[in-house]
């Protein structure tokens, strides 16, 4: 699929107003490595430990920037993922991620799983219970990170090319269910 530029950055921007009660992110600290961050204060490239942090924790908590005190990923914010789905523990971080502008529709406002150090994590039963929730809730385009390299896992291809190219897909019969994901992900994109 596509590439993504700038993905998996920690930025200002896109939102979700709303962190599950009790939630805390704790020892967790998978977001300050596997991210890319773009402030000028922190910058750091995805993949690489935030020079701040302690190993337990942020070391500049207390000043840390904006884009740091604000962004959360998917488990602090969705209740319906377990507790075990917290990114240390899970092995896989999912962020809420996109750019209005990206050519490519499915990475406009998506959710993208990314492991935090080995791959393999994205193959756990939990994992693609996760995965399969999103895509059964079907209103947020599902993306998958492994390798450097993302791949949609939602919409299907078929759907997609019909999501895409409905005057001219091959897939003319799912044109109908095309129309309508556009309609729900409209809505979706709303709470941005």
């Amino acid at each position: 699929m596509d590439a993504m530029p700038e993905a998996g950055a920690m930025r200002a921007g896109r939102t979700l107003n709303h962190l599950t009660p009790g939630r805390e992110c704790g020892d967790c600290v998978a977001c300050c490595e596997v991210l890319r961050i773009v402030d000028p204060a922190v910058g750091k490239p995805a993949g690489v430990m935030c020079r701040h942090n302690t190993g337990k924790g942020c070391g500049i908590h207390a000043t840390r920037p904006q884009i740091c005190r604000s962004w959360f990923c998917l488990w602090r914010r969705i209740d319906a993922m377990p507790d075990e789905a917290r990114p240390d523990r899970s092995g896989v971080i999912f962020c809420l991620e996109g750019e209005a502008s990206h050519p490519n529709p499915f990475a406009r406002f998506c959710v993208v799983a990314r492991p935090v150090g080995k791959s393999r994590a994205l193959r756990s039963p939990l994992v693609r219970e996760i995965i399969a929730m999103f895509v059964r809730q079907g209103t947020l385009p599902v993306w998958q990170h492994r390798h450097g390299v993302r791949t949609l896992i939602y919409p299907p291809p078929d759907l997609a090319d019909a999501i895409e190219r409905p005057e001219t897909t091959p897939f003319q019969a799912l044109v109908p269910a095309a129309k309508a994901w556009l309609r729900r992900y409209g809505a979706a994109r709303a709470v941005d």
